[in-house]
């Protein structure tokens, strides 16, 4: 099997961006995504929808070379490139607190979570996670309970489960059945884990901190 690289790029959202910078971000964008991000009340809400849909052309435009790529939705509503027959990869987006991460993959399926460290009540533990997690998580530090959901969320936004949510599965099982599945987990700061699956083999993960000048230079 060929060997390929995952690459992770990480985008702060960062403080409210100025009138110039809105504009300029949001006209280099396909009129129907410039509407969907307009519907948001929130700044921070707008602005996350703005950076994330900039993040994915700005990332996939060494591959695709087409600024103007079309994202088109599955029946599970997962994002794809459609009217590229020859793209062979792969993208996943998530977001949480002050951090948009975006994973691209070459070859294969790829699914990626972050989640900002918040409490969690004993409830929420055992619904998200099985027996067995449960157990591993029981009376250890809270991250550890995030390491577990960001890796579920990860594997099941590959797309390639068929169980429908991510509370559903085992990672346990997971890791130990499913020889053709690679995962990795990292910190992008001491709140906010992210975890990577893929089902290519690669080499390793390369991970890129953007920040949104970077982006402006689409």
């Amino acid at each position: 099997m060929i060997e390929q690289n995952i690459q992770l790029f990480a985008l702060p959202l960062g403080a409210q961006l100025t009138p110039l910078e809105w504009d300029t971000f949001l006209k280099a964008l396909p009129s129907d995504v410039q509407g969907k991000v307009k519907q948001y009340k929130h700044w921070q809400d707008r602005q996350r929808a703005l950076l994330s849909s900039t993040l994915i052309r700005w990332a996939l435009l060494p591959y695709i070379d087409e600024v103007m790529l079309h994202l088109a939705y599955d029946e599970n509503g997962r994002p794809y490139i459609a009217g590229h027959p020859h793209w062979q990869g792969d993208f996943n987006l998530s977001h949480s607190g002050n951090w948009i991460v975006l994973a691209v993959a070459t070859n294969g399926r790829v699914g990626i979570d972050v989640e900002e460290i918040k409490p969690v009540s004993e409830d929420m533990m055992t619904y998200a996670l099985s027996e067995t997690e449960l157990q591993l998580v029981s009376h250890q530090p809270l991250h550890v309970f995030y390491e577990f959901w960001t890796l579920k969320e990860a594997l099941f936004k590959t797309g390639l489960m068929s169980i429908t949510s991510p509370h559903l599965l085992d990672t346990i099982d997971i890791k130990r059945t499913r020889k053709d599945l690679f995962t990795e987990l990292l910190y992008l700061d001491q709140q906010h884990p992210v975890s990577i699956c893929w089902n290519h083999a690669c080499s390793n993960v390369i991970i890129t901190m953007l920040n949104k000048e970077q982006l402006l230079q689409l």
